[in-house]
């Protein structure tokens, strides 16, 4: 490797909304706040709900034909 050519690399703190901090190397250094983290995301969390497009729909058409 090249030498004077790579970023010098920081440790950075992140910050979850959540209250979850962690540490990391990164050329930024510093804080860095975090909307979600691996512990508060839904697809992480288990708490993910998908529903396939059609079932999408059929609600969004069941619905029109109430508010009538």
């Amino acid at each position: 490797m090249k030498k004077g050519i790579h970023p010098e690399l920081k440790p950075t703190t992140f910050v979850c909304g959540c209250g979850n901090t962690f540490t990391l190397l990164s050329t930024k250094g510093g804080t860095v706040y975090l909307e979600t983290c691996n512990r508060c995301h839904p697809f992480y969390t288990g708490k993910l709900k998908l529903k396939p497009a059609f079932l999408v729909l059929q609600e969004q058409m069941e619905g029109k034909g109430k508010e009538k």
